[in-house]
């Protein structure tokens, strides 16, 4: 018994070699569809898409020769994950850049004389020990000098062409 047991699970094994082979040889139809039931009448589909579906990365739906749909499957993703987080806000909007301005004055009053009618001023700059002279008309680094008053001067930043005014304080 166990003899002629032995000899059937040997052929069972052949057959199955021999299918496994022959099915290894078998070349793949890529596009032949895969078999699918014959149907009578597809059921209408309605015009609001199921919310439960998320159709963006659904694979496309392709038709070949016979009119058949069949999925195309690209290696995505066939069950991603949905967040119900709202999106992050918008970035915040830059705000345009102030037009650019003149620095502060980098003279201070030091003294003013008047001889003829014609007033000359004494500027200090910075941490110069030298004072400036200046006059009406006079041009410094990046500034002329283009009013002398007893009250003050008027001085034109000359890169951005900005006045600015430069108060003597009080009057001697």
């Amino acid at each position: 018994m166990t003899n002629r047991r032995s000899r059937m699970l040997g052929a069972g094994l052949v057959l199955t070699l021999v299918a496994t082979w022959y099915a290894a040889g078998i070349e793949d139809a890529g596009d032949e569809p895969l078999a699918a039931p014959a149907r009578a009448a597809a059921p209408a589909r309605s015009a609001a898409p199921d919310a439960s579906v998320d159709v963006a990365s659904a694979p496309p739906a392709r038709a070949d020769a016979s009119g058949e749909q069949r999925m195309s499957h690209d290696g995505g993703n066939l069950f991603p994950t949905h967040s119900w987080k709202p999106p992050p806000p918008p970035p915040p909007r830059q705000a345009a850049a102030p037009p650019p301005r003149a620095p502060e004055l980098p003279y201070r009053y030091l003294g003013r004389m008047e001889e003829d009618g014609r007033i000359t001023v004494f500027l200090a700059e910075g941490s110069q020990p030298q004072p400036r002279v200046v006059r009406q008309g006079d041009l410094l680094p990046n500034y002329r000098v283009d009013e002398v008053t007893d009250q003050g001067m008027r001085l034109t930043y000359l890169p951005l062409n900005e006045t600015q005014r430069l108060l003597f304080g009080s009057n001697p």
